[in-house]
């Protein structure tokens, strides 16, 4: 079935991979912003309508970051070899209460643009630096000027009074949110609203129903994030159950990490309609523990991915794809071993992860009708991957070419809600290194002025990347 309108592109001749069907040697056709036909590329182009050459490519739905912080975009590799408590006491607690709306603005339209080179058109972007109305208002303008899709999903600040926001908070969600939710009051735009709620423990129970039933007088769906089920900072307080004692597991939240949650709150979340949003990478790497991807499993639930921050890891989905299929590999292999036993053949597959990295994260965020497939009648969000090249040529498995062996030099093209964003491997967007350039100058100031409250570790890194000035000190 196609769409009787007249197509004004045409993507020729790939290996067209919907969801988890591969069709070699089709055409996507698209009118306007949205997809009207999926044919056998021997079917004529009508006349004047744009063709993309896919004839040595693989065309793909737009990858989904269900959960990402773009104002960390600055910090970029700060936090690499600290764990989470290191993180927040010596890089957050120190540089970011001291961030200025520019400085939001100009890390928030990198990080965004950074998106869209890798090949992921929609992100959950949940802000945590919203230190006043400005800074809320520069988050969304640079989502607005980047031509991503995206969900903003603003939370509290981490000003200079950060812990009364982030420990045992008695503070309820800012009122500000109101003006945002009228600002981004239009469901079919680009950028949309999500409440940014944060972890149920680390919140008072008064200020926990506070800030659910406002996300619900708001008609907005909330992500929580925070620490849910994160190691020892989070798994062992019960969350979901926390949630539970006041009816507070609402169809269509989401919860971020979940990694070392009880097996009945794994159940809680899907028996009450939620959903998980993992970071394998960065869990992994800061310390939370092993991925949720078994134990989400063996619940009946099917998680999405997400990359977290660049703060720590890539902020790309091809590398968190290998990991979380890594991980759980790994895990399943070494308990076999343990056992004394051999592996049983693989019940998770790349197809299983590439849905998690697409589909599973549209369904997420609430765009599974949008987006996170290509289906007749969805936006035209879409990327071509390119497979003439040493690294992924032949292309004998497109799924796997994907998942495991993709990366984003390998992303040639980039389409969102029917326009070209990235062509040729190249971004599209004017003035890239004007970007750049604005990111490290904010990188330059928020070290130079606030330095001296770095702890000794985040010191020793940036001292190596050439910031003498930072001693070391006792703290």
């Amino acid at each position: 079935m196609e769409s009787s309108e007249r197509p004004t592109c045409a993507i020729h001749g790939g290996t067209v991979v919907t969801g988890k069907a591969i069709l070699p040697s089709h055409d996507v056709w698209i009118s306007g912003q949205k997809i009207t036909a999926i044919k056998p590329s021997g079917t004529e182009v009508p006349p004047g309508c744009e063709v993309v050459d896919a004839r040595h490519s693989i065309v793909m739905p737009g990858l989904i970051d269900s959960h990402r912080h773009l104002w960390q975009t600055t910090l970029r590799g700060m936090c690499s070899d600290l764990i989470a408590p290191e993180y927040r006491h010596e890089v957050r607690e120190a540089l970011v209460p001291a961030y200025r709306p520019q400085d939001v603005y100009a890390a928030t339209l990198a990080g965004a643009l950074e998106l869209i080179d890798c090949g992921i058109t929609t992100v959950l972007d949940w802000v945590h630096i919203l230190n006043s109305p400005e800074h809320a208002d520069a988050s969304i303008a640079a989502l607005q000027a980047s031509g991503l899709r995206a969900v903003f999903a603003p939370s509290a600040p981490n000003d200079f009074e950060a812990t009364l926001w982030w420990s045992d908070s008695a503070r309820p969600h800012p009122s500000d949110v109101r003006r945002l939710r009228e600002i981004l009051s239009d469901e079919h735009a680009l950028v949309t609203m999500a409440f940014g709620a944060r972890a149920p423990q680390l919140v008072q129970r008064e200020v926990r129903n506070h800030d659910w039933k406002l996300a619900r007088e708001l008609d907005l769906r909330i992500v929580t994030d925070g620490g849910i089920g994160a190691g020892l900072w989070g798994g062992r307080k019960f969350p979901i159950r926390l949630l539970a004692q006041d009816d507070l597991l609402w169809p269509g939240t989401v919860y971020v990490h979940c990694n070392n949650l009880a097996d009945d709150e794994y159940r809680m979340i899907r028996d009450s309609g939620g959903y998980i949003s993992m970071s394998p990478c960065a869990e992994m790497y800061v310390g939370f523990g092993m991925p949720a991807t078994r134990n989400a499993l063996q619940a009946g639930l099917k998680p999405a991915l997400s990359t977290d921050s660049v703060t720590f890891v890539a902020g790309d989905m091809f590398g968190t794809m290998r990991s979380t299929l890594a991980a759980l590999r790994g895990t399943i292999a070494a308990e076999a071993t343990d056992r004394d036993e051999g592996v049983a053949p693989w019940t998770v597959t790349t197809s299983d992860i590439f849905e998690m990295a697409t589909q599973l994260g549209a369904d997420a965020l609430g765009l599974g009708a949008r987006v996170g497939s290509l289906e007749i009648g969805k936006a035209a969000d879409i990327v071509l991957v390119n497979t003439r090249s040493p690294r992924l040529s032949p292309a004998n498995n497109p799924i796997a070419t994907i998942t495991l062996l993709a990366t984003p030099a390998d992303v040639s093209l980039v389409m969102i809600n029917g326009k070209i964003v990235k062509e040729d491997g190249k971004l599209i967007y004017p003035e890239v290194d004007k970007v750049l350039d604005n990111l490290n100058s904010s990188r330059d100031w928020l070290v130079e002025s606030q330095g001296a409250k770095l702890g000794n570790a985040a010191r020793k890194i940036l001292v190596s990347s050439g910031f003498e000035g930072l001693a070391m000190t006792d703290h």
